[in-house]
């Protein structure tokens, strides 16, 4: 009787277990620029006021930003990774802070998300 119990109990515990185990996170969108990456980039380009200090330089590089999408399409705890210097980071930076992004939607719930975006810089003045 002792062994049918401890049976049944132990069956009980596993089955809990492996029901909590068996949930599953689904994404249903990730975060982004309205309209993806390419519509971004065009939206600097064709918002950039290029600082004075990028005159007479030719520069080529891409800056990296890490940042937090907000459930509200809001932007925080942004990150520069990898700077190209000459004032534009700054520039690129407070262009973005003006736009609202898609939020991600995990369970038909939009949640924070945390995204890495990659701005590439082509300067000829």
């Amino acid at each position: 009787m002792k062994n049918l119990i401890l049976i049944l109990a132990f069956t009980g515990i596993s089955y809990f277990s492996f029901a909590q185990v068996n949930q599953q996170v689904v994404v249903n969108q990730e975060a982004q620029f309205p309209g993806g990456d390419q519509a971004m980039v065009q939206y600097i380009y064709q918002n950039i006021k290029w600082p004075e200090a990028t005159k007479g330089n030719l520069i080529m590089d891409d800056i990296t930003i890490s940042l937090d999408v907000l459930p509200d399409s809001t932007i925080t705890n942004i990150v520069l990774l990898k700077k190209v210097g000459f004032g534009i980071d700054e520039v690129v930076l407070d262009l973005l802070k003006k736009i609202k992004f898609i939020p991600s939607v995990q369970n038909g719930t939009a949640v924070k998300m945390n995204i890495m975006i990659g701005v590439p810089i082509q300067v000829r003045n």
